[in-house]
């Protein structure tokens, strides 16, 4: 019952905000650099680099102008070098962000952390990632360009029968976000 008022409380708190507030929903592609290894029936094989994809919905605080919260979903497929197949990570994370003040009006740093619920194959883990980048505004239109580079590692290693897996990624990544 105690749950159930937290949550609504938390939106009635967010619905008050909404006039002043930006939702966001944004999308990202890029590169990772994959790195750790996986063991699978005693042959040692190490990640390749690969492509990575995320799609978000996010809130920027109307109250602390330089904070934003979002939900993520990301995706990454790599393939394990010496023939052993491809290995998948997928995670939710819950990510926040702080916007660093800067001389130029259009550009905008910031730094920003996430944990979250991932799966490394068939495996629960505890993915964490870190977050530096800069926002580009795109004249008259609500539409915000980001490069952004990431940190990203499991927390664990991740062990399912015969198979052992520890992952860690290094990230460029582009993104495009909308704010309503």
């Amino acid at each position: 019952m105690k749950i159930k008022t937290l949550i609504f409380a938390f939106l009635g708190v967010l619905l008050a905000c909404s006039a002043h507030a930006e939702f966001y929903i944004s999308g990202a592609a890029g590169i990772a650099k994959n790195t750790g290894s996986t063991t699978k029936n005693l042959l040692k094989g190490d990640y390749q680099t690969s492509a990575i994809y995320s799609a978000a919905v996010g809130y920027d605080l109307p109250f602390i102008d330089i904070i934003r919260i979002e939900g993520e979903y990301f995706h990454n497929r790599t393939k394990i070098k010496k023939g052993l197949g491809y290995v998948n990570m997928d995670g939710i994370m819950a990510n926040g962000y702080v916007d660093i003040p800067f001389i130029l009006p259009l550009l905008t740093p910031y730094v920003g952390g996430g944990i979250g619920y991932g799966r490394l194959e068939k495996d629960n883990v505890m993915p964490m990632q870190l977050m530096l980048g800069i926002d580009a505004e795109i004249f008259v239109i609500p539409v915000i360009g980001s490069f952004e580079y990431r940190y990203l590692q499991a927390n664990r290693s991740a062990k399912s029968a015969n198979t052992r897996s520890k992952f860690y990624s290094h990230i460029l990544m582009a993104k495009l976000r909308y704010e309503f």
